[in-house]
């Protein structure tokens, strides 16, 4: 089993596992999430924050291989959110959740992977496990 340290699980020992951040304001969207990675790739290393000074604490504490960061989360613009962000965290993978299909390529242009909320449990997955892939090579 892990351990919790910050939100965020670690297995014991020297052992680390990537760690995912959801970040999103509706309890039922992170629960969501959290059941599809927990059940469909086994992960149990999940935090969940749902608003801004939570997430802005997990990042400072202990910063996510991944952060799953909803369109709505912060009052500015998501894409520009997310370009702060990666100046700020260079290594975190960031994911934008949006429920409007069409936020995928401002998403894109600003450097982070898309999730359309309304997308399948698979179609979420397949977005994520290549993201996971490389984290997990780049911990090996």
């Amino acid at each position: 089993m892990g351990v919790v340290i910050g939100g965020l699980a670690y297995t014991k020992g020297e052992e680390k596992m990537t760690r995912i951040l959801i970040a999103d304001p509706t309890p039922s969207s992170r629960s969501a999430l959290s059941i599809i990675l927990s059940h469909k790739l086994g992960m149990y290393n999940i935090g969940e924050v749902g608003d801004t000074d939570a997430l802005i604490r997990a990042l400072a504490d202990n910063p996510p291989d991944v952060l799953m960061l909803d369109w709505r989360l912060y009052g500015a613009p998501a894409p520009e959110t997310c370009r702060l962000l990666r100046k700020a965290y260079p290594i975190i993978k960031i994911v934008l959740l949006s429920v409007n299909a069409e936020d995928r390529q401002q998403a894109l242009d600003a450097g982070a992977a898309f999730i359309y909320k309304g997308a399948s449990p698979d179609d979420t997955l397949a977005v994520l496990e290549p993201l996971l892939k490389g984290i997990e090579e780049r911990l090996e």
